[in-house]
């Protein structure tokens, strides 16, 4: 028989902390997490004139925005969150913060695609260490019931940075240049890291669960890949980012040669619409299925499945129609849809994962999908667009389709949601 008392005394003791507390932890972390995406997103506006100074391929730029990036992000990730298990999360989350930002200030110092590269490689350095670390921390200060709002809080980071990636870099970038983009976007992460560091600490790990016992990383592998739970939701959220990081790094070129805008237009737009939607279908999914999975627990992948299951034909209205309204409408949509998955599924991975390995639990997560998907799904666009570049209009838009699996991820997602309750019934996650 399992004794309650320690897991009770260790929630009573977190309960008791003021909810404004872990609220500006939450606050404080999402806006971290904001600015990750702003970072890695702020490049894709700025494509069309890196290419040019340059002299580039869409080839090289979907290389640029995707292994560029990935690369040491995840060879470095999994240490990294395995580091994150066992010393001080706040300060690896600060330590990181500030260099990520640095990093993002020197690509608007390149002075070549070498240096470009190495800068972009620099800034997926930083940001391996910032997430699984920000998630192990929130799900320490939420127990399993909280924390599909909590993450799907945390999660609203994704769009937000989307968002301010878009709309900065397109605004700077048509009034200052591509460089000053960079700069704009480096700086501000730099004195949030002090912040960060001066005013939030280290909470008590493992205060959500009855027990907490660090494991060596073959058990701790093990047990991971034997909850058949965290295996699908990992495929699922693969081929979910495969198309979704090409649609994001694509879009800002997809609306210059296909809509013609200009450099603040597509900021506007893509910011607007890709960003803030994506943000309200974050924020919308993580209140919604923390409601709903209260009653069943295969609503945590149920819901995902239905909105990622939707999302796939709408998108392919967004790339064929030929009136604007409609195209953004349709972007709109696709993003609210798109976004609903994050906090849901950011939530099983903490749940099923023992609290001793929650970073590395979310870093496999990550790290897999961002390794997949950044990496080859820009790459896989680029070279189309290569191979078709007689018209760069009609070719950019005619890859979507094909790029587009949703039923593929609905189906990962959906056959997983039937058998949850098995995975929770296996261990009493907390």
């Amino acid at each position: 028989m399992v004794d309650l008392a320690p897991q009770l005394a260790a929630q009573a003791d977190v309960a008791a902390k003021p909810s404004i507390r872990r609220y500006y932890v939450l606050g404080i972390l999402t806006v971290v997490y904001a600015l990750n995406f702003l970072d890695r997103t702020i490049f894709n506006v700025l494509i069309e004139p890196i290419k040019k100074e340059f002299t580039l391929s869409d080839t090289t730029m979907g290389l640029l925005a995707g292994f560029g990036f990935v690369l040491f992000y995840s060879l470095l990730g999994i240490p990294i969150a395995r580091v994150a298990d066992r010393l001080n999360r706040r300060n690896i989350v600060a330590i990181a913060f500030a260099f990520w930002s640095a990093m993002t200030f020197l690509c608007g110092m390149a002075q070549s695609v070498t240096t470009l590269a190495l800068a972009r490689i620099g800034v997926g350095i930083g940001e391996s260490a910032g997430t699984p670390a920000s998630q192990s921390l929130v799900a320490d200060l939420f127990n399993k019931n909280e924390r599909p709002r909590a993450l799907g809080i945390y999660a609203i980071g994704t769009y937000l940075g989307v968002f301010l990636g878009y709309f900065i870099g397109g605004y700077v970038n048509q009034h200052y240049g591509w460089r000053m983009a960079f700069f704009t976007a480096g700086l501000p992460g730099i004195a949030l890291a002090a912040v960060l560091w001066l005013t939030i600490s280290e909470p008590k790990r493992g205060a959500m669960a009855e027990t907490f016992t660090p494991e060596p990383i073959g058990p701790t592998l093990g047990f991971l890949v034997s909850q058949r739970t965290f295996i699908i939701v990992l495929v699922g959220f693969c081929l979910t980012t495969f198309t979704n990081y090409a649609t994001a790094v694509w879009i800002p070129p997809f609306l210059a040669r296909v809509h013609h805008l200009t450099s603040a237009e597509i900021g506007a737009y893509a910011g607007t619409y890709k960003g803030l939607c994506g943000m309200a279908g974050t924020l919308v999914g993580g209140l919604v299925v923390a409601q709903i999975s209260r009653r069943d627990d295969r609503w945590k992948l149920w819901a995902p499945a239905i909105m990622s299951g939707l999302a796939g034909p709408v998108f392919a209205v967004c790339m064929l129609t030929q009136d604007f309204t409609t195209m953004v409408a349709a972007l709109a949509l696709t993003s609210f849809l798109v976004g609903f998955h994050l906090g849901p599924i950011f939530a099983i991975a903490q749940t099923v994962a023992k609290p001793s390995m929650r970073a590395l639990a979310s870093a496999i997560i990550l790290l897999t999908a961002t390794c997949f998907g950044q990496g080859v799904g820009p790459l896989v666009v680029g070279m189309i667009n290569d191979a078709l570049k007689n018209d760069y209009g009609a070719n950019i838009r005619c890859c979507w389709p094909r790029l587009r699996p949703r039923s593929v991820h609905c189906y990962s997602y959906g056959r997983r949601g039937r058998s949850v309750r098995t995975s929770g019934a296996r261990r009493d996650v907390r």
